[in-house]
């Protein structure tokens, strides 16, 4: 069985949580944060979470969990057949990873660790935050998934990142991205339907009160 270490706070790990889900492939949960010192290091070396465990080993990074997951079982196909097809799901993957999610990484201080907004810093990440999500629209078919008719790991990446961003935007410019952009709100609410995604959303949603609240003191 495969073991998937990480907290139900983090994007990332529910991105790779839900892929294991859609996929029935069976796994435990470890709660792990993230570090830079310790075992951890044995089997993330960048200490990030997630990280899963396998009869063979460790493996870390999301892009390369998906890859291993679809490997190990084939269906239901998360990812295209076409090559140029699951390049471009690729591409969607790692937009929504580099210029969805990571602008609003410097703002994680001031929404969830409790520190004093620096209104220097917001204004810094806006426009990355606004260029990001137009090469998301870019990129994204929504036809009526990401990258076509079929739900991929693109759907996956894509939802927790938006929604991570979401949480952010809202916090600190007042910028509801779903009411801002129809065509993401429609999209993100497609994929909230899907069994996998309401089972692992309110555990994430507890979890980020949870440690904003302990964060705040």
């Amino acid at each position: 069985m495969i073991r998937i270490y990480g907290i139900h706070a983090s994007n990332y790990y529910n991105a790779a949580k839900v892929a294991m889900l859609e996929k029935a492939i069976d796994f435990e949960e470890i709660n792990q944060p993230p570090g830079g010192e310790g075992d951890i290091l044995k089997a993330s070396p960048m200490g990030k979470i997630p990280y899963i465990e396998t009869d063979q080993g460790y493996l870390s990074e999301v892009n390369v969990i998906y890859d291993y997951l679809e490997d190990i079982k084939p269906q239901p196909r998360l990812y295209p057949e076409d090559p140029y097809a699951r390049a471009k799901t690729k591409e969607i993957i790692r937009t929504a990873e580099l210029y969805v999610d990571g602008p609003a990484r410097p703002l994680l201080a001031f929404v969830v660790f409790g520190q004093p907004v620096n209104q220097a810093v917001c204004e810094q990440a806006r426009p990355a935050i606004d260029k990001g999500l137009n090469a998301f629209v870019q990129l994204a078919r929504f036809a009526p998934y990401a990258s076509g008719p079929d739900f991929t790991f693109a759907d996956i990446s894509a939802f927790f990142h938006l929604m991570f961003l979401n949480l952010h935007t809202k916090s600190i410019y007042d910028l509801d991205i779903g009411q801002s952009n129809p065509q993401i709100r429609e999209y993100m609410d497609r994929v909230a339907e899907r069994p996998s995604i309401q089972s692992v959303v309110p555990v994430m949603e507890k979890a980020l009160k949870d440690l904003i609240r302990s964060m705040k003191g």
